[in-house]
Order: structure tokens, then C-alpha cells, then sequence
């Protein structure tokens, strides 16, 4: 089998945090024995009008490949699959990241649900319940994060060896308003008043590689955003045994609400998401998230296999 992944986010030098769950699923299909080629729609600097340069490539790129299944992963990258016509003549599926409502709107969800074989959604939606839907959120690679020495992984990055870390992950390069940094740090603020040695570890765009120990050197995940898919970040945090608070976004709930040692917020206020991590920070009990959460099957592996499945029925 062959598939052609377009994206609009993927790794580069320059960001290398950005897409890079792309990537990683990308490169969990080719050890399945898919094989997978990759068109990154790139306009970094160069304006959004570059995406339509990218429409005359991607007919030609499908012309010549032979692919049995193109992958759109977000709205954008298969609106301009789209304007190619090749999903009149091949298997398409398209990868949401956020939302339909938040991601080109409604209209545009529609246009693809008529023309596109599946989609899949990464949050629970009530755009699963249309008959091409896929509930299929990314999966997380639970042999890079995994569990390691708080102290230790404290010590190599020159943090603090006494201080109550909370971590804020944005893979954007310069921030993005629906994470709601304002939320994080008002809410750090008030958390100071029972823990004074609380700060902020923030991350942005950084390595992959570095990644593991930042988050195994934090006490907590702190996730203030107004919305959200399924955010990765809570994924590795778990699968390296850090709890997580969160407020009730994309399909946060069902990965963490179960799990005792980690809070999902439905008031998204400061004050309760404060009150949430302050429970959590003083919770003595033995923390199991990377135990109880691969078990749901959010690993790598897993949702790899499901998504090899769901090509193959497609072409069946």
C-alpha cells in the first residue's frame, strides 16, 4: 500500500516541534510496512497566498505516485487536494486537528464530508455522529517518553532541584492566544499563595530530544487553552508519569478525567484551575497515568495499527 501524507505543519531546522506528530505517525506506518511519502505545504514568510502554488504540485505529485490513499492532515492541506479534483478519483482522507467549528468552520466541514471517503476528528465532537467520521486521536510514542528521575533530569537541565515546576508547551514559535498563557500565569500567581517556590517551566518549539527530561522535571502540566483537539503534550506528560491538570478542552476529559492524580476543569476560571492543581500537587497517593492511560490505547503502536486498518478498507 501507498500513501501520500499533504500537511500544512511539519518539522523543519528552523522549527522542530511543529508537525511533528505528522512525522511521528508517518514514520509509526512505514515500520507497519506502509509506505509513505510526504508534501509539506510550506509558506513560512512568504505569505498565505503560497498555498496555491502548492495545487498544481500536489496534481502532479499524485499523477506520478500511483498512491493507493492521500492523506490530508488539516482542513487547509485537503481543501487544496481538493482543488486538484483528485478525490473524485481516489481514496482521500483528511486529518482534523482541532474542532470542525475551529477549523475553517462548518461549511467547510461540509464540503469535505461530501467529498472525502473518511474524516477523522481528534476530540469528541458532535461531527462523529455524520457517517464518514473517524474518532482517531494521535497516538503517543510511549518508548521515547517514558518515566525517568525527577532529580536527575532537574540537575542536567540546571533547574532547581527544590522548586515546584509547572509546565506550559506551546509549539508555536511565538504563542498562541487560544492557549491562554494570561490564564497560566494568573493561575501560577494564586498557587504561589500555597506553594511560594512555584514557577513556570515554558516551552517552545523546542527539540524533540530535550522534551522527556523537561517534562519528567516538572511536578505538574498545566493546560489553561479556550480550545483545543486532543493536545500531545498531555500524551507524553503521561506516558512520562506527570500529572495533569487541564480545563474541559478537546478530548482531554476522556484521557485524564478517570484518573486519579490528574483534574479536568469545567470552569475555566483561575480560581478553579488553581484550586484543581493545588489538590494535585498535594496528592500523596501512588500516581499510575502512564499505566492507566496506555491502556486505553493511545499508544503509538496502537492507533498506528488502526490507522493502517482504516486504509486498507478503504482500498478494499
Amino acid at each position: 500500500m501507498k500513501v501520500l501524507h499533504i500537511t500544512t505543519n511539519y518539522p523543519t531546522p528552523d522549527y522542530p516541534i511543529f508537525g511533528i506528530f505528522v512525522k511521528e505517525q508517518v514514520e509509526s506506518l512505514q515500520k507497519l510496512g506502509v509506505a509513505c511519502d510526504v508534501l509539506y505545504c510550506d509558506r513560512k514568510g512568504r505569505g498565505t497566498w503560497m498555498y496555491l502554488t502548492y495545487i498544481p504540485r500536489i496534481w502532479w505529485r499524485i499523477l506520478r505516485g500511483r498512491y493507493d490513499v492521500i492523506h490530508c492532515h488539516h482542513a487547509l492541506s485537503a481543501l487544496l487536494c481538493l482543488c486538484t479534483l483528485w478525490p473524485i478519483f481516489k481514496k482521500c482522507v483528511v486529518s482534523y486537528q482541532n474542532d470542525p467549528t475551529r477549523e475553517w468552520k462548518v461549511n467547510c466541514f461540509g464540503l469535505l464530508h461530501a467529498c472525502f471517503n473518511r474524516i477523522i476528528i481528534k476530540n469528541t465532537s458532535p461531527y462523529l455522529e455524520r457517517s464518514r467520521t473517524v474518532y482517531l486521536p494521535n497516538g503517543c510514542n510511549e518508548d521515547f517518553f517514558v518515566q525517568m528521575d525527577r532529580a536527575a533530569c532537574r540537575k542536567v537541565l540546571g533547574l532547581d532541584p527544590d522548586a515546584v515546576y509547572i509546565l506550559y508547551m506551546d509549539s508555536n514559535k511565538w504563542g498562541r492566544t487560544q492557549k491562554r498563557k494570561d490564564r497560566f500565569d494568573a493561575t501560577l500567581e494564586l498557587l504561589r499563595q500555597h506553594f511560594p517556590d512555584v514557577r513556570a517551566l515554558e516551552l517552545y518549539n523546542t527539540p524533540r530530544e530535550q522534551i522527556p527530561a523537561y517534562m519528567n522535571a516538572c511536578n505538574l502540566h498545566l493546560i489553561s487553552s479556550d480550545f483545543e483537539g486532543s493536545p500531545n503534550s498531555v500524551k507524553e506528560c503521561l506516558c512520562c508519569n506527570v500529572p495533569v491538570v487541564s480545563t474541559d478542552v478537546g478530548n482531554v476529559r476522556e484521557m485524564i478525567g478517570d484518573i486519579p492524580g490528574c483534574a479536568v476543569v469545567s470552569d475555566f476560571s483561575v480560581e478553579a484551575l488553581a484550586e484543581a492543581a493545588k489538590e494535585v500537587l498535594l496528592h500523596t497517593g501512588l500516581f499510575e497515568g502512564r499505566r492507566l492511560f496506555l491502556r486505553k490505547g493511545y499508544s503509538m503502536s496502537a492507533v498506528s495499527l488502526r490507522l493502517k486498518s482504516l486504509y486498507e478498507h478503504l482500498v478494499r
